[in-house]
């Protein structure tokens, strides 16, 4: 589409309020299927606007509900969207909705089914040409993803998306495709955790690594009907042009899943789970190699780090042979003792000539880093 035939924001027919919407047709939450409704309109128009610009953009919203979020988007200039809900009750109140923005020359396309099976091929393919951008421009695609997720399904979802992220595959084929998502406050503060903080995890460094990832605003659980037991903040995530990690995402994903298996114990206790026990001259090499210290822990390591890590551990696997990769740890009855044998054998081994490799590599990251700067 180009620039002339863009389309700004539309005034919608007059619709009932999503609270009369909910009475007529009898509408509850369900709690199976983690359900709880946002209604207030000047919140959803501030959760449209965190997805801006939307003129001319294709929309894939993720769990419609009511239709709230829906009519917001298109009112913020939204030429498509595909809505993807589970609940068929919600049938009715969206095709009313189709019905109006057809008459304003919009299109809303409904599929009911799970988000988490839901196949995104093909469906921004037509036009492929006017919203796609190269994925090393700074120029966003017109193409959005945005969803006041379930709290149920938000964290397998994004895992799915970061890997889609990662492999340029799915909506993420056409660009650096942004993303515009509710979360648990809780879960939303482990994803823009800095390091040393205790909210520091796995699915902060699978984001941050990836994404730019930005705090919009919080919304108080008394807002939402039924009233929600914790808060939500809404988080917008875009590509990276160049992920922080230049490592495929399966190597990154198995060292970061390692690196916090114990999040509060030293590194090495997490780490030697990653290689067979008899191989423990792996382990110390990736200490050796990185220079990273052994006794901190996973929440102490910036991204910078964990990328040295992930880049020994892809060669390792290159030189290894595919069965480092696929090594796959199963505990035993003297999980402990074998544990406790293994860390004594990886400390023992970074000797003085580790602590001099480990010196050498601080030195040339910070030496890289002040070039990049400056």
């Amino acid at each position: 589409m180009s620039v002339s035939t863009v389309k700004s924001a539309i005034r919608l027919p007059p619709l009932p309020s999503l609270a009369d919407l909910l009475r007529m047709l009898d509408l509850r939450a369900r709690r199976q299927l983690s359900q709880n409704f946002l209604l207030e309109p000047r919140l959803l128009n501030k959760l449209a606007k965190a997805a801006k610009p939307l003129a001319g953009c294709h929309v894939l919203e993720i769990g419609c509900g009511p239709g709230g979020f829906t009519r917001e988007l298109f009112r913020e200039g939204a030429q498509r969207v595909v809505g993807v809900e589970l609940d068929r009750r919600f049938q009715p109140c969206l095709e009313n909705l189709q019905d109006c923005v057809r008459a304003a020359d919009r299109d809303l396309e409904l599929h009911f089914t799970s988000a988490v099976n839901f196949s995104t091929d093909g469906l921004f393919t037509q036009r492929e040409q006017d919203l796609s951008a190269d994925w090393h421009s700074q120029q966003l695609p017109k193409i959005r993803l945005v969803g006041n997720l379930p709290f149920n399904i938000s964290t397998p979802l994004l895992m799915t998306w970061l890997q889609d992220i990662a492999e340029r595959r799915s909506v993420w084929q056409h660009g650096r495709v942004p993303l515009v998502l509710t979360f648990q406050k809780e879960f939303a503060d482990r994803l823009l955790a800095d390091t040393w903080t205790r909210s520091r995890g796995r699915p902060s460094i699978l984001t941050q690594y990836l994404c730019e990832a930005r705090r919009c605003f919080d919304i108080s659980g008394r807002a939402f009907l039924p009233q929600a037991k914790v808060d939500v903040t809404v988080v917008r995530l875009v590509p990276l042009r160049q992920p922080l990690i230049p490592v495929p995402y399966p190597y990154v994903n198995k060292l970061v899943k390692h690196a916090f298996a114990f999040p509060n114990k030293s590194l090495v206790a997490c780490m030697e789970t990653l290689f067979p026990p008899d191989r423990c001259d792996l382990l110390i090499r990736l200490f050796a190699e990185t220079g990273t210290q052994p006794q901190c822990t996973p929440r102490e390591l910036s991204i910078a780090q964990f990328s040295d890590l992930c880049q020994a551990y892809h060669r390792m696997c290159q030189t290894e042979g595919s069965e480092l990769f696929d090594f796959t740890y199963i505990g035993k009855e003297d999980l402990w003792r074998t544990r406790k044998s293994v860390q004594r054998k990886v400390l023992n081994g970074l000797t003085v000539n580790y602590f001099t490799v480990a010196n050498i590599v601080n030195k040339t990251r910070l030496a890289q880093q002040a070039n990049q700067s400056g």
